[in-house]
């Protein structure tokens, strides 16, 4: 019922949901398109965008919509990725001979390292730098070095005189420059591009006024009217403050129902920290918070909240409030964690390889210990059967541990793997492998996170920071803790936490 409410619910303007993990913030979202396209007018537009901030979130959403309405409505709605609809956006508006290949952010950090190292210059770190191009500059769409000298850097940590932001504003222009000399650019570049053109484009739009009809034909011209009536944002946390930008001039000027949000900021795992409300998109009295998670059990739910640390650390509201994870509760019943240390990395995947086959023997041969409901009159209990497709999965740091332990399970456990990429698992392996940032919007009946070690979670690199800047380092910790914490609470029923040497003083 407190879903139901809110996805269909009318709004005088923007508005929010947000919640912990598995209470239901994509299923609204998904409720809330639903409810809206059942609502426009007759037309063969698309409306509609229903975006999230990954590929294969974007094709998760796109698989469940289709689920939920016919294909008549489906086809009045956009679901895509936010870089996906920004390169759209850059490809509109961009001449063939000038388009820019996009570059992974560590490669055009590799460049600025690259670049200092040219220029003799070893007072700036090359992430700090990179961090305050991509945050400040690009964040806030800084074009001048003026603009740069009044710019607020609330949260960045290490204070910054006069002298020294003209410094690393002409450390930038040399680098930007590089970047444009290689014909690429960032996906945060590409991002404030796009939103640049977007804004321009609807500033046109209110200095000469349109009818409903004239919208964005199939050719890809430039229209007179906005792109879409009602955009539907999940995983709102991770956009940056370009996408924002982007979103409200696609939706034109502030309107009923336009811009709905769902996003839980104790998940964030991209350093994109936002405020809405100077990006023009006002929630304020018009957000709400679900508490009840239908994922996971209780034992799992108290054991990943402890990694958060939400007694210690502030989260904020997309806004300019505070966020809390109070009430967030389960009523589901199961076993508790198990967290089991070894000497070796090798003694860990002999440790993984049983804990998996005991797991495979558990589906092959189910018995009625499921976990279940305390108060059925609260949510539906379990059901005997569970989805196939997401039944065991093991979750990892990084790209090399997913090769490694790959290798490992097929060649010396006789196990079948399916690694988890962008595009979804690749391959036809019972048991899904990926790092912590693919398991985001997933859930597994039996989950297993291994190599809780230290120096890996969180990496050994940022400790420098604990005394060089104190305020990066924090924010690099929490970002690990939301890490693991998205994590932990992809698991459904059993959560098995691994490490090796000594563990991760996250635990």
């Amino acid at each position: 019922p407190a879903q139901d409410r809110i996805a269909h619910a009318n709004y005088r303007g923007s508005a929010r949901v947000s919640g912990g993990p598995g209470t239901g913030k994509t299923i609204v979202a998904l409720h809330r398109v639903a409810h809206l396209v059942g609502q426009l007018p007759p037309g063969a537009d698309k409306p509609i965008l229903l975006t999230t901030y990954t590929m294969n979130l974007a094709t998760d959403l796109r698989m469940r919509l289709a689920s939920l309405i016919d294909p008549d409505k489906l086809a009045r709605v956009d679901v895509t990725h936010i870089d996906q609809l920004a390169a759209r956006v850059l490809g509109e508006n961009t001449p063939a001979q000038h388009r820019k290949q996009r570059v992974s952010d560590p490669a055009a950090l590799t460049e600025l390292r690259q670049l200092l190292a040219e220029l003799d210059e070893s007072r700036w770190d090359a992430a700090f730098l990179f961090d305050e191009w991509d945050q400040v500059v690009l964040g806030q769409s800084l074009t001048t070095r003026a603009d740069y000298f009044q710019a607020r850097r609330a949260g960045r940590g290490r204070a910054l005189t006069r002298p020294d932001r003209n410094q690393v504003w002409k450390l930038v222009e040399q680098f930007t420059a590089r970047l444009d000399k290689l014909g690429v650019e960032t996906w945060g570049q590409a991002a404030e591009r796009a939103a640049r053109y977007e804004t321009d484009r609807a500033r046109r739009i209110t200095e000469r006024p349109t009818t409903d009809h004239d919208l964005d034909d199939s050719s890809g011209r430039r229209s007179l009217t906005y792109r879409y009536r009602h955009v539907v944002v999940d995983e709102a946390q991770d956009l940056r403050a370009a996408h924002w930008k982007m979103l409200r001039a696609m939706a034109g000027p502030t309107a009923p129902n336009d811009i709905f949000i769902a996003g839980d900021t104790h998940q964030r795992i991209y350093d994109h920290h936002v405020t809405l409300g100077p990006l023009g998109i006002n929630i304020r009295g018009r957000s709400t918070r679900l508490t009840l998670s239908y994922r996971t059990t209780r034992q799992i739910l108290d054991w990943a909240l402890g990694i958060i640390d939400t007694t210690h650390t502030p989260y904020d509201d997309l806004d300019d409030g505070t966020d809390a994870l109070t009430g967030y509760r389960s009523v589901l019943r199961g076993p508790k964690p198990t967290l089991t240390g070894y000497p070796t990395w090798e003694s860990e995947l002999e440790g993984l390889a049983e804990i998996l086959s005991t797991w495979r023997a558990g589906i092959a041969n189910p018995t009625n210990d499921r976990p279940i409901t305390e108060t059925p009159d609260e949510t539906t209990p379990r059901p005997a059967t569970v989805d196939p497709t997401g039944r065991i999965a093991v979750c990892v740091a990084d790209r090399d541990l997913v090769g490694r332990t790959i290798d490992y399970l097929t060649t010396h456990a006789g196990l079948t793997c399916a690694e988890l990429t962008k595009d979804g698992p690749q391959g036809d392996g019972e048991i899904h492998i990926g790092t912590m940032h693919r398991f985001k919007g997933l859930e597994y009946q039996n989950l297993a996170i291994i190599a809780v070690t230290d120096g890996i979670i969180p990496r050994a690199a940022i400790h420098r920071y604990k005394t060089e800047d104190p305020s990066r380092y924090d924010r690099e910790i929490r970002k690990s803790r939301s890490l693991l914490f998205v994590a932990a609470t992809r698991a459904r029923d059993t959560l098995a936490v691994t490490w090796n040497a000594s563990r991760s003083p996250l635990l």
